[in-house]
């Protein structure tokens, strides 16, 4: 071999060895993850079971993707290229609770966990990942709803204090426009004889119906934000000590021909229909009735509401030995129109529910109808916070979602 031929071969055996050490030195390690799952607390004493899930692993830099299918909370060893990851998980978890009637039933539930920006280095690291209750159809709850009004300082009875709360529990921009109250026809305290036709599993028998305004685009609220709906919409503290400021209210209800205030400077709920025209409309104070939010097609006006919705039921009025069939009119809303309800009554005085279970399956009160009611709300509980946003328990089970004779707090929800 000539000299040449020589410094050569020499030449590529050291830019082989070079490259080969290169090669080496950009290995990028690699860490052992161990995921450590949490079920909800809030279902910690409802012996909750995970059923399903996909838990996904996402390198926040080279956007690599590696994913798990899990039948239970224990995640197989799972080896990384050291990075930031982003870790979500999204499954179903079954857990037991109580109907109206004490009976328990079996529930599912969809969850959630997510963290962002988890250093994987080291070999060795464990991730412990707390799941929460979660719905992709989250939308407007009914947050809190004082029915009960207060009581003046020389002890009289005081109900223009009266409000509701819806609130955005989502993680989106919603739009409050065309959403509808209703109260119920039907009282829990009031199981009615030989009620026929019962179609409380399809629909819910309303007998007042009040609406936003808007042309579907006016009334926007950002996650996390309440929509504050008042009887009247003034600083009722002025008139009642032991009452409220609601005069930053979003909305009011207003009775036009009945001795009802209205405050101009708060835009009014369109009324739909109502039992007791020539009257306002007030909350049942004790709670007997309950309430649902629903979105209606914004052609509806009262005139086709009232002529498409109406229902007719029979029933037996007993008394001792006296019996007599009675026909009773009201109106429907079909419950696949249905945003969210809540079921109310009191400990003493429920019968029978007048939503179907799948709309609520308990129901929830403010104490036992008497004294104890006035200045008492329920108040839907939180479940966790997603950043500064509050998430509240969407379960369709008021007994356990909402606070029972809670403290009102209209238009602020709590942070506990």
């Amino acid at each position: 071999m000539n000299f040449r031929l020589k410094n050569l071969a020499l030449l590529m055996a050291f830019i082989f060895l070079y490259s080969c050490q290169k090669d080496e030195d950009t290995i990028i390690p690699v860490s052992d993850v161990n995921m450590s799952i949490e079920l909800p607390k809030t279902l910690e004493d409802k012996e909750v079971t995970f059923k399903s899930g996909q838990l996904t692993l996402e390198n926040v830099n080279t956007k690599k993707k590696t994913t798990q299918e899990l039948t239970s909370t224990i995640v197989p060893k799972l080896s990384l290229e050291d990075g930031l990851y982003n870790v979500l998980l999204e499954g179903e978890v079954g857990y037991t609770a109580s109907d109206a009637s004490k009976k328990k039933v079996d529930k599912t539930s969809q969850v959630r966990g997510r963290i962002e920006n988890v250093e994987v280095k080291g070999g060795k690291i464990t991730v412990e990942l707390p799941l929460f209750i979660y719905s992709k159809t989250a939308g407007f709850v009914i947050s809190e709803i004082f029915f009960a009004g207060t009581r003046t300082a020389d002890g009289n009875q005081y109900d223009s204090d009266t409000f509701f709360e819806l609130y955005n529990n989502s993680d989106k921009t919603l739009y409050a426009d065309g959403l509808c109250l209703a109260q119920t026809s039907l009282t829990t305290d009031d199981a009615l004889n030989q009620f026929s036709p019962d179609t409380r599993l399809t629909e819910t028998l309303i007998s007042d119906l009040y609406r936003i305004p808007g042309d579907g685009t006016k009334y926007p609220v950002k996650p996390g934000q309440t929509i504050l709906i008042s009887n009247v919409a003034i600083n009722h503290k002025t008139q009642n000590s032991n009452s409220f400021n609601l005069s930053k209210s979003n909305f009011e209800w207003y009775d036009a021909g009945t001795v009802d205030v209205d405050v101009p400077e708060v835009p009014n709920l369109e009324k739909l229909i109502s039992a007791n025209a020539n009257y306002m409309w007030s909350l049942h104070n004790r709670g007997h009735k309950s309430y649902v939010l629903c979105r209606l097609d914004k052609s509806v006006t009262p005139d086709s509401f009232a002529k498409s919705n109406p229902f007719k039921y029979s029933h037996m009025f007993v008394m001792g030995d006296f019996k007599m069939q009675m026909d009773e009119d009201t109106w429907k809303i079909a419950n696949t129109t249905i945003i969210d309800a809540v079921e109310l009554s009191t400990p003493s005085g429920y019968q029978w529910k007048t939503l179907a279970p799948d709309l609520d399956l308990s129901w929830t009160h403010c104490g036992d109808g008497d004294g104890m009611r006035y200045g008492s709300s329920v108040r839907r509980k939180v479940d966790h916070k997603e950043g500064d946003r509050v998430v509240l328990l969407d379960t369709n089970d008021s007994a356990f979602d909402f606070h029972a004779t809670a403290i009102p707090s209209p238009g602020v929800v709590e942070q506990e």
